[in-house]
């Protein structure tokens, strides 16, 4: 069974990305704001041409150092959370995540975040370095006329946005449930669960990944994936396409 899932997960063959620390390039000096790349509660993963990718972690009633975000942006959120958003002007903006929660905050945004919840706030924040101002769609974009630019979603997988280049979905893979992996665009998978996976033919290969861990990859082609694990398997995927322009 397809379910654009992902195919994801694993053209590993094909050089896929897994995520790991990227030293940043040195900032700016500011006095009272610091860019995303010198913020501590910002984790680097993954920096090429398409996205910068952070993994944030807050701790409870904890807050980030007021932060500039210098490109449009999409977070996905990473279990239950409540945020206040606190601009330098003093606007405070109360945000409550649910696990899966994709949002899109345009280039420009300068904030504190802080976690008024009483678990960890996790998120992924990934800067769309080619997006460059364009419109978004975020949730409820089944009649954008971008539609028409990608491939029909698979049974598994639900749409959430698109951008000119680039197009939003949540995939989940059933346990024991094999799914194909064939994928033309580059694309970035955020795991909203962990990952237990088997690709290949019998005497493929096996992959264990913790929820929050971030993979990109350029296109390949099917290598079949199964969900080996008894809970299913949940993740964010963006895929990427050269612009018009």
């Amino acid at each position: 069974m397809r379910t654009r899932a992902l195919l994801l997960l694993c053209g590993l063959s094909l050089g896929c990305a897994w995520a790991q620390d990227v030293k940043p390039s040195a900032p700016a000096p500011s006095a009272a704001v610091v860019e995303i790349t010198a913020e501590p509660a910002h984790h680097l993963k993954i920096d090429n041409p398409y996205i910068r990718a952070f993994f944030v972690v807050v701790q409870p009633q904890q807050s980030t150092l007021m932060h500039h975000h210098g490109y449009d942006y999409i977070a996905v959120a990473l279990g239950h959370s409540e945020v206040d958003s606190s601009t330098p002007d003093g606007t405070v903006k109360h945000i409550v995540f649910e696990d899966g929660d994709v949002r899109y905050t345009p280039a420009g945004l300068t904030h504190v975040a802080t976690d008024k919840a009483a678990t960890v706030f996790r998120n992924a924040t990934i800067e769309l370095l080619q997006n460059n101002g364009h419109p978004v769609c975020v949730n409820k974009c089944e009649n954008d006329p971008r539609a028409k630019d990608w491939p029909a979603l698979h049974e598994g997988s639900k749409l959430i946005g698109y951008g000119d280049t680039f197009r939003i979905t949540e995939a989940t893979i059933k346990p024991k449930q094999a799914v194909s992996t064939d994928e033309p665009f580059p694309h970035l998978t955020v795991l909203l669960t962990d990952m237990h996976v088997h690709t290949g033919p019998v005497g493929g290969t096996d992959f264990n990944q913790k929820a929050g861990d971030m993979i990109f990859h350029g296109g390949h082609a099917d290598h079949g994936l199964t969900n080996v694990a008894d809970q299913p398997l949940r993740l964010v995927v963006v895929e990427f396409k050269p612009s018009k322009e």
